[in-house]
């Protein structure tokens, strides 16, 4: 029985020192292998490293370029600087050479060109207002036409009352409507003055091909109940604009036009006969004042039969220039 225990315990140690061999070799393999993983990691990490180190160099290269670039702009920004300072520098000193000479030729011809302008607009404004007339029966006349209703009105159809007339048109964007609002303001205040019936606010169109009998009467439902507006045809349009040298003309192109036209209202005595005008600077209170003193002098007298005050004229506003 121990016999047989030895042989097993005799071949157990054979069969391990046959495999001690095999077992080193296993374990120098494992070694060499762990080996080579190490030197592969510090390789990854040196390469790592260095392309670290590039990316630092290649963002201190371009850092580098930059400041360089924004050392040259800035550079070139002051000698630009500088350069329009001595330009200015230069143009002083151009300017500084010019005489008092020059200098009163400049504001002379200035003076002159717009004193010019002026005489041109001032002229403009005369022929568009002006009222050539050496007395006040030069100035209306009768006239047939049609209100608002689309019935006959007539001159006599203002006989016994005081009638203020304003000739216009229902397209007009501003000034007409101005006007008889500031109508409309005189008509409340002789109201207030018990003057009211004394009264007859006429609205007369000067566009007859577009300002029909429902067309006025629609336009001058928005301003005083008062109102009479009179159509017509072209004809009699013109005439009676004729007899109240009344300025228009038609400005632009198909039925999208204006007209210009004087600017003025007109009274006119229970005779039927003109008494004076009012222009566009004169507002409702003067006016109702002196239709006031008109009435109470019965529609007589007054500084303005059928003349209209011009301004200086050119020559005589040069001369005021220079005075």
């Amino acid at each position: 029985m121990i016999s047989s225990l030895n042989k097993r315990l005799l071949a157990k140690s054979k069969l391990i020192l046959q495999q001690t061999p095999r077992v080193q070799h296993q374990l120098l393999l494992n070694r060499s292998f762990t080996s080579q993983q190490q030197q592969q990691q510090q390789q990854q990490q040196q390469q790592q490293q260095q392309q670290q180190q590039q990316q630092q160099q290649q963002q201190k290269q371009e850092q580098q370029q930059q400041q360089e670039k924004n050392q040259q702009q800035n550079n070139n920004t002051n000698e630009n600087n500088n350069n329009n300072e001595k330009k200015f520098e230069n143009s002083i000193s151009n300017n500084r050479t010019v005489t008092w000479a020059s200098l009163t030729v400049a504001l002379i011809s200035g003076g002159i060109g717009w004193l010019y302008y002026d005489h041109l607009m001032t002229k403009k404004r005369e022929r568009q207002n002006e009222i050539k007339t050496y007395g006040s029966s030069s100035v209306g006349g009768p006239f047939a036409l049609v209100d608002e209703n689309g019935k006959p009105y007539t001159d006599l159809d203002l006989k016994g009352k005081y009638g203020l007339l304003y000739f216009g048109f229902t397209y007009c964007p501003d000034v007409c409507p101005a006007e008889l609002y500031k109508m409309t303001k005189v008509v409340k205040n002789l109201e207030s003055s018990g003057l009211g019936n004394s009264i007859i606010p006429v609205f007369i169109t000067i566009d007859p091909w577009r300002d029909t009998v429902e067309q006025v009467k629609s336009y001058i439902e928005e301003f005083h109940p008062k109102f009479k507006g009179l159509t017509g045809t072209p004809e009699q349009i013109t005439r009676l604009a004729k007899s109240y040298r009344v300025f228009m003309s038609k400005s632009g192109k198909g039925d999208d036009y204006l007209v210009d036209h004087t600017i003025i209202v007109y009274l006119v005595g229970p005779d039927g006969k003109f008494i004076e005008f009012y222009n566009v600077n004169q507002d409702s209170d003067v006016i109702t004042n002196k239709i006031i003193t008109k009435i109470a002098n019965g529609g007589k007298g007054g500084e303005n039969k059928g003349e209209i005050k011009t301004e200086k004229s050119y020559f005589e506003k040069i001369a005021d220039f220079f005075k």
